[in-house]
């Protein structure tokens, strides 16, 4: 029989308190409720008047036998649990916990009913003597009695975390009856539930996967170990959000942190060394569905994240180090600079796909570049190599034959693919900007960009003048207008000049002289000093008659318009446009080196080497006639007669120049191609003399921009020790290099010297300026 519904509730006429008239009224009335309750748990509540029960309980507190009531309450259900253990014990395994189950629902069901009965009691004494409520000391009666008896408490966890054993092992389970028992026990008390299950619990599964982790490691790879973790674990949570009243992840030492302690925290060095499956193998491999994998599971456990963050920073390094120190690669900047940009494209791959873009990663593999780039001292140079192969339309292989089959002009055209669009190569000229942030010697970088810049400019060499500016602006933006500023006044020198070249070809046109049909048509640049990276040439080229000629007399055109100033000419900046006359007549673009000397052979050209079309002249006489040093002609014979484009023969047909060489007029010289442009055969990079000699004057110029630093601090500070005015100017100064402690201090005392700072008289190690 189910009870009455509450909010239909029959009516109790109020009573008013008074003494009972019958000193047996509360036995009496007990031994009804008693009564009552013994047939409610045996499921004849039917024969039962609920109202009258009701009344009865009312009756006892109202006449203040609530204290006696409440009492035997508590005793009767007392009795009940120890009756229903002592059922529940005779059951064997199999039957065990479903009767338990059954108990608790009738136990549970009977209890409702009691409640009911004796609400009146909750209402009132209870609330005013702050006891427990009816249910709930029904609950924790059959809790201490039934569930924690020595008889019930053991034998009830090992058959329940039996269950739980079983189905790790593959064996199907009553799911359902899990979760009952498991709820039964956290209704009955949280305490109870954590104290007699989920503590076992936690204990059992650390050492069923301390022993499984562990024979799983020694027969499986570490992808493999990770895949039957990532399972374990995702078993672990369905069974706990299916089967269990416990919060999985619930802080420290819940079940989800002890599951992933064991199988993944205890092993984590041992995974990532792991010999041909650990993350170095995986790195190697590009595995990133495993690195993926990898990185989840380690996430989850303390120290597991930086493990990897540090160890992938490692192999960065590594792998970097093995291409910066590579003699082969060092002997090729483009090849140098095509690995780097390779090895950065794959370590943004892995932070982005298998390490979620974790920012950590980003900035650990970034310092491992830093130290990378900054291993060997070209690094800047190589880097503006690269960028000015592209700039000048650099595409590879396919670009040989434009350049005159120089050699290394094809190494970096392969570098993320085959560079052919406007936007490729924005791409990759991003790409080396990213290296270029790494560099501590930005300055470096500045000076050989600055030198690559002006010969693209001067040789029209630059594939698209936007692509040029978009560089600039992309270095303006990453170190300011002072970096860029020379490097735009390059490009307005450019513009003025064409303004200029307009000028006096408007004047050449009237007072030219033409004899014998030629006409030297002198295009001319004019370079602000302070912008171009150019120096007066100690050289003296002696060009040929004609040339002179037209030369003098722009000098002249421009030093009227433009009183005061003074032109140096740096002629091995130019290129001039010959035509040569072979099997038929050809137009060649060549330095103004390769003219000065093809002219020796020219036809009535016979000059100071006795020259003219047919002689032969040496080495020695042709250095005489041109005023070029030996190395310089060299490069330029080697163009000349041992390129693609044997304008010249040698004698003898050897691959090296020698002072006793002898040349002549090539006149069976072929070409395809009516016009074409040779340059000078020469080393892409810098000699390692014009290197040391690169690094000495940078060396100067970074004196007055310490000074300067040292000052700007002073200035602001006034007072400041030593050890900080270090690190301020150390800050100051690192977007374009990072000054060496020792050369500071020499900056620190030769400013002294010229009192701009001065010791102060308490500390020598404190510096006070001099206003």
């Amino acid at each position: 029989m189910s009870l009455p519904n509450k909010k239909s509730s029959f009516v109790i006429p109020t009573i008013k308190s008074m003494q009972s008239r019958d000193p047996d009224m509360a036995q009496k009335s007990w031994e009804k409720l008693e009564n009552a309750i013994q047939e409610i748990y045996k499921e004849n509540a039917g024969t039962l008047s609920f109202e009258e029960l009701y009344r009865t309980g009312y009756n006892m507190v109202l006449h203040k036998h609530g204290e006696f009531l409440y009492s035997q309450v508590q005793r009767t259900l007392t009795k009940r649990s120890e009756f229903l253990l002592d059922q529940a014990a005779q059951n064997i395994d199999e039957t065990f916990l479903p009767a338990v189950k059954k108990i608790w629902e009738d136990y549970k069901r009977g209890l409702q009913m009691v409640r009911d009965i004796l609400m009146y009691m909750d209402r009132s004494y209870v609330k005013q003597n702050n006891k427990k409520p009816v249910y709930d000391v029904g609950v924790e009666t059959f809790g201490v009695t039934f569930l924690r008896s020595p008889r019930m408490k053991d034998r009830l966890r090992q058959l329940l975390l039996g269950l739980v054993k079983a189905e790790r092992t593959g064996e199907k389970i009553d799911r359902n009856l899990l979760r009952s028992m498991t709820f039964i026990l956290f209704e009955i008390g949280k305490d109870i539930y954590a104290e007699d299950f989920e503590k076992p619990f936690k204990e059992e599964m650390q050492l069923f996967y301390a022993y499984e982790s562990q024979a799983f490691l020694e027969a499986n790879s570490c992808p493999d170990y990770l895949k039957k973790v990532e399972a374990r674990l995702r078993e672990e949570y369905d069974r706990v959000h299916s089967c269990l009243p416990s919060d999985y992840a619930g802080g420290e030492g819940s079940i989800k942190q002890v599951a992933e302690h064991e199988l993944i925290g205890k092993h984590k060095e041992t995974l990532v060394d792991k010999d041909g499956s650990g993350l170095t193998r995986l790195l190697e491999d590009d595995k990133v569905d495993d690195l993926k994998r990898m990185y989840d599971l380690f996430s989850r456990v303390r120290g597991g994240g930086e493990l990897l963050e540090d160890r992938v920073a490692l192999f960065c390094l590594e792998k970097g180090k093995e291409i910066v120190l590579s003699t082969d690669n060092q002997a090729d900047p483009l090849l140098y600079v095509r690995k780097l940009l390779e090895l950065k494209e794959r370590m943004d791959h892995f932070v982005k796909e298998a390490f979620k873009g974790e920012r950590a990663f980003t900035n650990k593999t970034h310092r491992s570049f830093s130290e990378i780039l900054n291993l060997y001292a070209r690094s800047p140079e190589y880097i503006s190599l690269a960028m000015d192969n592209y700039l000048r339309g650099g595409k590879g292989s396919s670009s040989a034959g434009s350049r005159g089959g120089s050699a290394s002009s094809s190494k970096v055209g392969g570098t993320l693919g085959e560079v052919v669009t406007e936007e490729q190569v924005e791409a990759v000229l991003e790409k080396c900007l990213q290296l270029f942030r790494f560099l501590s010697e930005k300055d470096m970088f500045e000076r050989y960009y600055k030198q690559h810049l002006a010969k693209r400019l001067l040789y029209d060499r630059s594939q698209s003048e936007e692509m040029e500016r978009k560089v600039i602006q992309m270095l303006k933006t990453e170190c300011g207008y002072q970096f860029t500023a020379k490097l735009e006044g390059m490009f307005k020198d450019v513009g003025t000049s064409k303004d200029v070249q307009e000028r006096f070809g408007q004047l050449q046109q009237l007072h030219e002289r033409r004899e014998s049909g030629q006409i030297v048509d002198l295009q001319i640049k004019v370079l602000t000093t302070g912008y171009w990276p150019t120096t007066a040439s100690s050289q003296v080229y002696r060009l040929p008659a004609e040339v002179e000629a037209v030369r003098g007399s722009f000098e002249r055109f421009y030093l009227n318009q433009h009183n005061g100033r003074k032109l140096t000419w740096q002629l091995a900046q130019g290129s001039a446009d010959v035509k040569a006359k072979y099997d038929k007549v050809y137009q060649i673009n060549m330095p103004t080196q390769h003219m000065v000397v093809l002219m020796l052979f020219n036809e009535g050209g016979a000059g100071a080497a006795g020259g003219g079309e047919g002689a032969t002249l040496t080495l020695a006489e042709i250095e005489k006639a041109t005023g070029l040093s030996q190395s310089e002609l060299k490069r330029v014979m080697q163009s000349l007669a041992l390129s693609n484009f044997k304008l010249l023969s040698k004698e003898p047909k050897t691959k090296e120049v020698e002072a006793t060489d002898k040349f002549t007029v090539n006149k069976g010289f072929t070409n395809r191609m009516i016009k074409f442009k040779m340059s000078v055969v020469a080393a892409t990079k810098e000699t390692n003399e014009e290197h040391q000699a690169s690094r000495a004057k940078i060396q100067e110029d970074r004196g007055p921009q310490i000074d300067a630093a040292i000052v700007r601090v002073m200035k602001s500070r006034k007072t400041m020790n030593h050890n900080d005015l270090m690190v301020e100017v150390t800050k100051q100064l690192q977007s374009r290099f990072t000054p060496h402690p020792g050369d500071i201090k020499k900056r620190i005392e030769g400013l002294i010297g010229r009192e701009f700072l001065t010791r102060s008289t308490s500390a020598m190690n404190v510096y006070e300026y001099v206003a």
